[in-house]
């Protein structure tokens, strides 16, 4: 348990990441909380006392890598650490082991919504509510608050903490509520479009906002990535898709409006943009209806 007590986050972007961590660890680093962050990042906390060891690996190897943050008890005292003696800083050991009744040592959840557990682990950690970290009731409550407007899904958040542990309690939305098929292994695009958004509570994004995607291809993967190790899971989250079409109307001269409730009608989501070019046919006009629109996978 003492090496948790103070960690270091790292974030790593581009290609060939698992190469990354495989190295860290076939030369002893141990990764905690590796998470991917979208289709081109990934996040993993290492232990403060092998920072020394990590940086020598590191400094050859062609990465993008950040440091992201410090977490864990002793977070607050790394600084002092690197500076100090050994006396000094079992004094600082035994303060921190002394207001360890601040800090929270576990977060558990409960309630309907708790299936979404990993993605509330994910806005909280941004909130800073995580293990191994200090947590006020001004921070609980902003947790809390992130929730409920993260998403939808929840109807009811409650975030509190008895003693150390934090007790997180989900209710999910009437309309969320009984869509959850653990039997769903991917989400798949219906249409070709641009990935506009992806919110991903279970399993592993395939694609990111900005994505070109083709009827079929896979958004979500049902699995989840840790320590270089695939775990099988079920998909849960939504896709925002952009999508393109043109429509053709045969009328008379004044039919734009005519030709665009034609197209209208044929559209598979929200119309967000529209335009429309006319051109003689003969003695009737023909009209080409270009509309984007936006859909939900989910």
């Amino acid at each position: 348990m003492a090496k948790k007590l103070c960690l270091t986050v790292f974030a790593v972007e581009g290609l060939n990441r698992e190469r990354l961590l495989n190295t860290l660890q076939k030369k002893g680093i141990t990764l905690y909380d590796v998470k991917a962050r979208g289709s081109k990042k990934t996040e993993f906390a290492v232990d403060s006392q092998d920072l020394k060891k990590f940086f020598a690996i590191t400094k050859d190897l062609c990465y993008n890598i950040k440091q992201v943050k410090k977490r864990g008890v002793l977070a607050p005292f790394a600084a002092l650490f690197s500076r100090v003696g050994v006396i000094v800083g079992a004094v600082l050991f035994t303060l921190a082991v002394v207001a360890a009744d601040f800090y929270v040592l576990s977060v558990d959840y409960s309630g309907s919504g708790a299936v979404y557990k990993d993605y509330a682990g994910e806005v909280l950690e941004e909130c800073g509510v995580v293990p191994f970290a200090f947590a006020d009731d001004k921070k609980l409550q902003t947790a809390s608050s992130a929730l409920l407007k993260s998403s939808e899904v929840f109807s009811f958040v409650s975030v509190e903490k008895r003693g150390t542990h934090v007790k997180v309690h989900l209710v999910l939305s009437p309309e969320a509520a009984g869509i959850v098929d653990t039997n769903r292994k991917e989400l798949v695009s219906p249409v070709d479009g641009v990935v506009e958004s992806i919110m991903v509570l279970r399993g592993t994004a395939l694609v990111a906002a900005g994505d070109s995607v083709r009827r079929g291809d896979v958004l979500v993967g049902g699995y989840n990535e840790i320590k270089d190790t695939l775990y099988e899971t079920y998909v849960l989250g939504s896709v925002t898709l952009l999508c393109e079409s043109e429509y053709t109307w045969l009328g008379g001269e004044n039919d734009e409006e005519k030709a665009f409730a034609f197209a209208a009608a044929q559209a598979e989501g929200e119309i967000v943009e529209e335009s429309i070019k006319k051109e003689p046919k003969g003695d009737r006009f023909l009209y080409k209806v270009t509309l984007k629109y936006r859909i939900k996978v989910k």
